[in-house]
């Protein structure tokens, strides 16, 4: 079984499309733009990672405690994180914690726990 994709209904559609693209390097594969609202998937190079995010008025909003997504990171991850920082988000240090890899979280626009490694 392979996963499709994964739906977040945010909050603010254009401060999640700036995390997303700015931060975690996935660009936008599609937008609909149905009566009642807007829904932007976005993807990496490869296609392997679909990320739905909608933005409708009338819809519950994510709440993420406990969630964490994990991306491998494409670049040296303090160059990234330095990134993340630059661009205003708070960072956590650089963890090293055998036998997970070398990693570092930011929170993104809804709260969600992203950790790049």
């Amino acid at each position: 079984m392979k996963l499709s994709y994964i739906t977040i209904m945010v909050r603010d559609m254009e401060k999640s499309l700036q995390f997303y693209q700015e931060i975690v390097g996935l660009h936008i594969v599609r937008q609909i733009e149905p009566p009642m609202g807007r829904i932007v998937f976005l993807g990496n190079r490869e296609g392997e990672t679909l990320l739905e995010l909608i933005d409708f008025a009338a819809a519950e909003k994510v709440s993420a405690k406990g969630l964490v997504m994990s991306y491998e990171a494409e670049s040296e991850l303090a160059a990234l994180r330095e990134k993340a920082i630059a661009l205003g988000y708070e960072a956590s240090e650089i963890m090293d914690c055998p036998p997970k890899p070398e990693h570092f979280t930011v929170t993104d626009p809804d709260g969600i726990i992203v950790e790049f490694s």
